[in-house]
């Protein structure tokens, strides 16, 4: 006879993994009703639109959507300046926000304290108290509708740095101890020693810098003036006008937009949950 115990562990475990089903639907859902409306007609589109015929390839299924984004809206044109923006911006928050979490993490100076309450009050200052003065300072720079305005000033980021410190923060300081010792340098500890022990949190920082850079819309909108240094973002907004949305389109663009997005998680996926599971196991 079967213990209730182990009952009470069956039931235990198939709500679990429910649940999980349950959270793995509320993500892939969206997605497969993305991918599957860009392959279908705007008047498919509408029709499905409350049903649940809205996540299957039903209807007149065609690539007419893509070609037409790829033609006649430049797709790739504005895809080329979001990949320069976003390569620009993630190189840098990378490694500059490395160096501050670096120096806050594992160096010892006067300030040390109050500058680390200072980058966690930043941090829960929205974005939109301050992109005005930022702006004047890139107008000052004549760096608007270029691709170093679009990239430079998001580099800062008070959230990064912070990760960066606690992950700093956690390794063995008899490293640099050691090394300072041997006769390096702080630079050369840093670039020689901690940088190629931090893949993981680089790469979550990389990924989470990549998707902020990808899908930001407000800022580029400030900066730009004119199709020249158009990100991707922008020209979907073109798609949606006050006569007519193209459903279609929409939905075509934003399956190619998101493609890079769901690729560069799947290549650096391993160091990304690493790096949380550090995170997780230092809180």
């Amino acid at each position: 006879m079967i213990s209730m115990n182990y009952r009470r562990k069956v039931l235990t475990l198939s709500f679990n993994y429910f649940l999980y089903a349950v959270v793995a639907a509320i993500f892939i859902l969206p997605m497969a009703y993305m991918f599957v409306s860009s392959v279908k007609t705007d008047a498919q589109i509408v029709a499905d639109m409350s049903t649940l015929k809205a996540f299957l390839p039903n209807g007149r299924l065609s690539l007419e959507n893509y070609g037409t984004i790829i033609n006649h809206v430049h797709f790739f044109k504005f895809f080329k300046n979001s990949a320069v923006v976003a390569i620009i911006n993630v190189s840098l928050i990378t490694l500059i926000n490395a160096m501050i979490g670096y120096s806050l993490g594992m160096l010892d100076f006067r300030g040390k304290k109050l500058l680390i309450s200072l980058i966690i009050a930043l941090a829960i200052i929205p974005t939109e108290s301050v992109i005005i003065n930022r702006f004047l300072i890139v107008h000052k720079l004549n760096l608007l509708n270029s691709y170093w305005g679009l990239a430079l000033p998001t580099v800062g980021y008070p959230m990064f740095i912070f990760l960066y410190y606690n992950h700093f923060k956690g390794m063995p300081k008899e490293l640099v101890e050691a090394a300072i010792v041997d006769g390096e340098s702080y630079a050369g500890v840093f670039w020689k020693i901690m940088l190629p022990l931090s893949t993981p949190i680089l790469s979550t920082v990389a990924i989470m810098g990549f998707i902020r850079s990808w899908g930001d819309l407000l800022w580029p909108t400030l900066v730009t003036r004119d199709e020249t240094y158009r990100t991707l973002p922008l020209a979907l907004r073109a798609l949606s006008t006050d006569v007519y949305v193209f459903w279609g389109q929409i939905f075509a663009f934003t399956s190619l937009m998101t493609l890079p997005i769901l690729i560069v998680f799947l290549i650096f996926q391993k160091q990304f949950i690493q790096s949380l599971t550090m995170s997780g196991i230092k809180g």
